[in-house]
């Protein structure tokens, strides 16, 4: 089922056919460098069984990315449920595979997403953690709006936190 699109890209929930394409994203050594390392069948099969559970506790998760031109899955874009800091939030996170990098897909679908979040979730505040090495990334939350706030340890690791609130959009 298709949760939102835009010019290019439909963005829809993941099925268990989707888990063979996103074990290759997740499987690739490069596409993965900023997310720890890239993840064997089984891990992306446990992610993928996450994804449903938090899905249907909570009401949203990590959608699939479908490129409409060649209707291929090429990745994951979508919302989390987070503690950050020890306070609840949300967090946008998305994977695009390597070969669709550098054409404004992953911030066509990051958009799609928090408007997404601020429109149908009724969310006040959206945030990302980005690993400081990953300047695209970065790039990316700045482009929907997203300003760094500041580095913070999340689960172990030093990464930027990126925050938007619904407040700060043009009405």
């Amino acid at each position: 089922m298709v949760v939102t699109e835009t010019l290019r890209l439909l963005l829809r929930y993941f099925t268990w056919d989707d888990l063979n394409d996103m074990a290759t994203i997740y499987a690739d050594p490069v596409g993965m460098a900023f997310r720890g390392s890239p993840r064997t069948f089984e891990e992306t099969q446990q992610l993928f069984k996450w994804i449903f559970d938090n899905d249907s506790q909570v009401g949203f998760e990590m959608w699939a990315i479908i490129h409409k031109a060649d209707n291929r899955l090429i990745g994951s874009c979508g919302l989390i449920p987070q503690e950050v800091e020890g306070q609840p939030e949300t967090e946008m996170g998305y994977v695009l595979a390597k070969e669709y990098w550098g054409q404004g897909l992953a911030t066509e679908a990051a958009f799609a997403v928090r408007d997404y979040g601020f429109e149908q979730l009724g969310c006040d505040r959206i945030v990302a953690l980005i690993n400081p090495k990953n300047i695209a990334s970065q790039n990316v939350a700045r482009k929907i709006g997203l300003i760094y706030e500041r580095d913070i340890t999340h689960l172990e690791k030093i990464v930027r936190l990126y925050v938007i609130h619904k407040s700060s959009l043009p009405s």
